[in-house]
């Protein structure tokens, strides 16, 4: 019987390794095309010019790439596979909301614990380059992070994944494709958080078969980091008075410290706003966890077998190592 169960698993593994290889393909053509548009432009026009003395090279050279070039490559492999999409249903804006609420509770606490083992395994050394972005004022970033982020990143570890693989299993199939999602964004900081979402954003895809749910909370979350919260920050500078000399009179801080505080205020009041938001998310996952239950699917994996018919197979294998590789590099 275990061999007759084995032997029936054999097209479903590979079905898993063909996705495994399709995501590496993915990164690859990825990668190639992202040289070409930076070095490409440089041997034909110089590096004198708008495209790299200011950031929307870096923005055109990163998103082409990616979308309009890997992103074709990666959806021809995947219609070679059966897809199966799930039942439609509707949820309504409160159900939303409970969902955003879960998902920025988990950003919240992933962020932190990332960041913490990102600058613990590297001495210190890791810098948050996804930080660094968010602060950018290229009008580029917004279109980026907020509109073709979350649309192609819901399309790809949503819609033609779930799609393919959700009928094996809907915990299989959530988790693995959360566990892709996050290793994707190769490097510590991202990845616990882009795999704690990427649970609700699949979830919520899974109990929908509506993509049109998961990209508007990606959409809001990506919106709230790359522009709400550098728009906060921008609201005041403390640097004016960190750079104060220690020795000035509270007469001399004062002019200061009254300039900044109306930016200061309504950022503290954000804060506050977004750590009831935590709680209150929280809060929600703890019940929803208290009540939750996984939907059985059509051709469900047998208990014991999904380690080896999902993960252990060459092309996930084959993604998971060039993902590692490129995490341990970042934290160098």
């Amino acid at each position: 019987m275990v061999e007759e169960n084995t032997r029936n698993l054999k097209p479903i593994r590979k079905t898993f390794s063909i996705i495994g290889f399709s995501l590496c393909i993915y990164i690859a053509v990825g990668i190639f095309m992202q040289l070409v548009f930076t070095n490409l432009p440089a041997a034909i026009w110089g590096t004198d010019n708008w495209y790299y003395n200011t950031t929307w090279g870096q923005w055109i050279s990163s998103f082409v790439p990616m979308y309009v070039f890997a992103l074709p490559v990666f959806a021809l492999i995947m219609r070679e596979i059966p897809s199966k999409k799930p039942n439609e249903n509707k949820i309504g804006v409160g159900k939303m909301v409970v969902y955003f609420m879960i998902s920025y509770c988990i950003l919240y606490a992933g962020n932190i614990i990332g960041t913490v083992l990102s600058l613990l395994f590297s001495g210190g050394k890791a810098q948050n380059q996804i930080a660094e972005i968010a602060m950018d004022t290229n009008p580029l970033k917004v279109v980026v992070m907020v509109i073709l982020a979350p649309l192609f990143e819901e399309l790809i570890f949503r819609k033609l994944m779930l799609d393919r693989i959700g009928k094996y299993g809907e915990k299989t199939a959530i988790i693995l494709s959360a566990f892709a999602f996050g290793l994707l964004h190769q490097n510590l900081f991202q990845f616990l958080y882009a795999f704690g979402v990427g649970l609700i954003f699949g979830y919520v895809y899974m109990r929908t078969g509506k993509i049109r749910y998961s990209v508007i909370l990606h959409t809001i979350i990506n919106f709230m980091g790359s522009v709400i919260a550098p728009f906060m920050m921008s609201l005041f500078d403390i640097q004016k008075l960190a750079n104060l000399d220690p020795n000035t009179q509270i007469d001399g801080m004062m002019p200061i410290f009254l300039e900044i505080l109306p930016g200061l205020l309504i950022y503290l009041l954000y804060s506050m706003l977004l750590y009831g938001i935590v709680i209150a998310g929280f809060v929600l996952l703890i019940i929803k966890c208290t009540k939750f239950k996984w939907n059985k699917t059509q051709y469900e994996l047998p208990k014991g077998t999904v380690l080896k018919t999902a993960y252990l197979n060459a092309g996930m294998i084959c993604y998971i190592l060039v993902c590692c590789v490129f995490i341990v590099l970042s934290l160098l």
